[in-house]
Parts: structure tokens; C-alpha cells; sequence
């Protein structure tokens, strides 16, 4: 049951926090695709990693990450105003470098797989 409840909370957390990023000003977010990818938000409520991915020809994994923590305090007035929760958590940003990985994953495959000849099989 606890489990069910643990869930439900980081997935509306998720998608608080990905409505609020995309209201951001900073010209770092503004400029970069920035999505929310998970949040683990401990039992206690007290903290939240938040899982984030983006894409900028621009800015770097850095860049982004001082963004985001530069917003802490607007997303979670946002979260406090959108979600009824007995605590806001503190945001912790970790960057998901999923994406990437399965593409190199993709790329080694093609290297290593032979090319199929039309016709063949």
C-alpha cells in the first residue's frame, strides 16, 4: 500500500515539475528541450531527486543543472501551490544520461551488426 502511495506521489511530482519548467525564464531552460524524466522522493517527503534530460547545441550538462537549482525555490512554490503535500521536498537535480546511453548503445550495435543486403535475409 505504501508503495502505491510512494509512487503516485513522484509521478504527480513529475508532472508539476515538468509543467513548471516549461514556465521558466531563464534563458538557459528557455532556449534548451529540458524534461523531467523521473522523481524519487525519499519516504519522509523531505527530499526529491529529480531526473532531468536535455538537449542544447548551447548550453552544457552544467549550465543546465545551475539553472534548474537557480529555479529551486519558484518550482517548489509551484509544487506547494499545486500539490497537497504536509511538506514541500527539497530538490536535488541529477542529470539522466539515459538517452545517450542507449544511442551509443544503438551506434555500437550498427558497427558491430553486418549491413543487409535489398533482398537478402
Amino acid at each position: 500500500m505504501a508503495a502505491h502511495r510512494q509512487t503516485r506521489i513522484n509521478e504527480e511530482l513529475m508532472h508539476a515539475l515538468s509543467e513548471a519548467v516549461r514556465q521558466l525564464k531563464d534563458p538557459r531552460i528557455m532556449s534548451s528541450v529540458v524534461t523531467i524524466t523521473d522523481v524519487d522522493c525519499a519516504k519522509d517527503l523531505k527530499t526529491a531527486n529529480v531526473y532531468y534530460s536535455f538537449f542544447s547545441p548551447k548550453y552544457t550538462e552544467k549550465d543546465i543543472k545551475t539553472a534548474l537549482k537557480s529555479a529551486q525555490g519558484y518550482l517548489r512554490t509551484y509544487l506547494a501551490k499545486n500539490i497537497n503535500l504536509r511538506e514541500t521536498p527539497l530538490l536535488n537535480f541529477v542529470y539522466d544520461d539515459s538517452i545517450q546511453r542507449g544511442n551509443r548503445i544503438s551506434e555500437l550495435l550498427r558497427e558491430v551488426m553486418p549491413e543487409e543486403k535489398d533482398g537478402e535475409q
